[in-house]
C-alpha cells in the first residue's frame, strides 16, 4: 500500500508540473490531494468498502499517458457509432474533437478551468456535498484538468442526444477526468456516457461526472462502461438539483476487474425528484461494487433507487444504499431496492440498504432480494414447449426490464435494451450445462 501511495504522489508531482494553472487551480489540487491522503486507502475495515478487497489494485503502478490528439473513429462499435445523436469524443480522458451543437456551450474542462474566476469555479467544482467523503473523488479532484465542460442554455432543449464517447488505449496508465454539464433553467436533454477500451489493457480509470440541474429542467442520462476485463474503474456521479428538476440515471456496468460506482444526488430544490437506475452484469472473476447515496435537502422531493445484478460464473456484486434525510426535507418520498439473480452456484452478492432519517413526515421504504432462476417459473415454461435455453433467456430478459418502466427517452430506451442484449448473446447466459 505504501508503495502505491509513493507511486501516486510521484504521478501527482508530474502532473502539477506539467499541467500548471491559475492559483484557484492549483490551491484547489493541493488542498485536494491532502485531503486524500488524510483519508487514507480503504481496507475492508472500512465500513464503506468491506466487501470490497484493493490489495491487489495497490500492488500495480501506474503513470499517466502521453497525451494524444486523434481518435480512431472505426474502433467504435455499430451499436453506438450509427447513433443519431451529437457526439463528443475524448481520448484517455482528454477532449479531442465534438460536434457544434445549438443552444450548448462545449469546452475542454481545462479551458474552463483557467477562465473561471472564483465564483463560477466554486459553483461547478468546489460545491459538492461533503456528507459522502471518498478518496476516488479526492484524488479526482486532485488530478483535475482533462474531461469536458458542458453547458445547456436557458430554456433550450436539445434536438438530439449528446453522446461522449471515451477510449482508453493504454496500458498501467493512469487517467483522472473529470466532465461538468449544466443545464441551465427550463431546459432539456438526453447525455449518454460510453466507455470502451483496447481488450486485455490493465489501466487505473478515476472520473467524475458532475450534473448541475437548474430549476424545472429535465435530463435523462444513460452511462454504459465496456471497458477491458483487467481494469480497475473508480466512477463518481454528481448531481445536484434545484426547485422542480427531474433526472433520471441509468447505468449498466460490464466491464472492469473492479469496478467502484458511487452514485450521489443531492436534492437541494423543492419539487425535485430523481430516478437512480442501475444494471450491473458480471462474469468471469469481475467485481462490481455500487454505492448510492440519496440526498434529501428540501422539502416535497422524491427518489427512486432500482440497481440490479446479473452475475455469473466466480463474480462478485456489492450494493450499498444509502439514503440521507435532512431534517428540513419533509413530505419526503424515497424508496430503494436491489434486486439480484445469481446464474451459477460460485457467483455472489452483498447488499447493504441503509435509511438514516431526521424528519418526522416522510415516506420512505428500502429492500433487497437474492435469488437464482425460479426452477418452477422454467418448468411452466418448458410444458409449453419452449426450449431450456430459451426459456432461461425469457426469465432473465424478464429480471432487467423492470428498470425499463423509469425510463422515458426512446433513444435511452432503445439504446439500453440493445446494449444489454448483446451481452446477453456474447455472454451465453443461457446456455446449458
Amino acid at each position: 500500500m505504501s508503495e502505491f501511495l509513493n507511486n501516486i504522489k510521484n504521478q501527482f508531482e508530474k502532473f502539477c508540473g506539467e499541467n500548471p494553472s491559475n492559483d484557484i487551480v492549483n490551491g484547489f489540487r493541493i488542498k485536494s490531494f491532502e485531503n486524500f491522503n488524510n483519508l487514507g486507502l480503504p481496507t475492508t475495515k472500512d465500513e464503506d468498502w468491506r466487501f470490497t478487497n484493493l490489495n491487489e489494485f495497490y500492488k500495480n503502478q501506474y503513470s499517466i499517458p502521453p497525451t494524444k490528439k486523434e481518435f480512431n473513429k472505426n474502433l467504435i462499435s455499430n451499436s453506438i457509432s450509427d447513433l443519431d445523436a451529437h457526439f463528443i469524443y475524448l481520448y484517455n480522458g482528454k477532449l479531442v474533437e465534438n460536434d457544434n451543437i445549438d443552444n450548448v456551450v462545449i469546452k475542454s474542462l481545462s479551458s474552463f478551468l483557467n477562465e473561471a474566476d472564483l465564483n463560477t469555479f466554486n459553483r461547478f467544482v468546489d460545491n459538492h456535498s461533503v456528507k459522502n467523503r471518498d478518496f476516488t473523488f479526492e484524488l479526482n479532484s486532485a488530478f483535475i484538468n482533462d474531461g469536458v465542460f458542458i453547458d445547456v442554455n436557458e430554456k433550450a432543449v436539445i434536438d438530439k442526444p449528446i453522446v461522449l464517447i471515451n477510449y482508453f488505449d493504454s496500458s498501467t496508465s493512469f487517467s483522472s477526468y473529470r466532465n461538468l454539464i449544466n443545464f441551465n433553467t427550463l431546459s432539456s436533454g438526453q447525455v449518454v456516457e460510453y466507455t470502451f477500451s483496447d481488450r486485455d489493457i490493465n489501466f487505473f480509470s478515476n472520473k467524475t461526472t458532475s450534473f448541475f440541474l437548474g430549476d424545472s429542467t429535465n435530463v435523462e442520462h444513460l452511462s454504459i462502461d465496456e471497458s477491458s476485463y483487467h481494469s480497475y474503474i473508480f466512477s463518481n456521479l454528481k448531481i445536484s438539483q434545484t426547485n422542480d428538476s427531474n433526472f433520471t440515471t441509468d447505468s449498466i456496468l460490464i466491464g472492469g476487474k473492479i469496478y467502484r460506482n458511487n452514485v450521489h444526488p443531492v436534492l437541494n430544490g423543492q419539487g425535485s425528484n430523481s430516478n437512480i437506475l442501475g444494471l450491473y452484469l458480471s462474469k468471469e472473476n469481475q467485481h462490481m461494487d455500487n454505492y448510492m447515496f440519496v440526498e434529501h435537502v428540501e422539502p416535497n422531493c422524491g427518489s427512486r433507487q432500482l440497481y440490479k445484478g446479473l452475475l455469473k460464473d466466480s463474480s462478485k456484486g456489492v450494493f450499498h444504499g444509502r439514503i440521507l434525510v435532512h431534517n428540513e426535507a419533509q413530505k419526503t418520498d424515497a424508496k430503494q431496492t436491489n434486486r439480484n439473480l445469481l446464474l451459477s452456484d460460485k457467483a455472489q452478492v452483498d447488499t447493504k440498504p441503509q435509511l438514516e432519517i431526521y424528519a418526522d413526515d416522510v415516506k420512505c421504504t428500502h429492500g433487497a432480494t437474492t435469488g437464482q432462476i425460479d426452477k418452477e417459473a422454467l418448468y411452466y415454461l418448458r410444458a409449453r414447449g419452449i426450449n431450456l435455453e430459451d426459456a432461461k433467456l425469457i426469465m432473465i430478459r424478464s429480471f432487467t426490464e423492470e428498470l425499463l418502466e423509469f425510463i422515458n427517452s426512446n433513444f435511452i430506451l432503445e439504446l439500453h435494451k440493445k446494449i444489454v442484449e448483446e451481452w446477453f448473446l456474447n455472454s451465453d447466459l443461457a446456455k446449458t450445462d
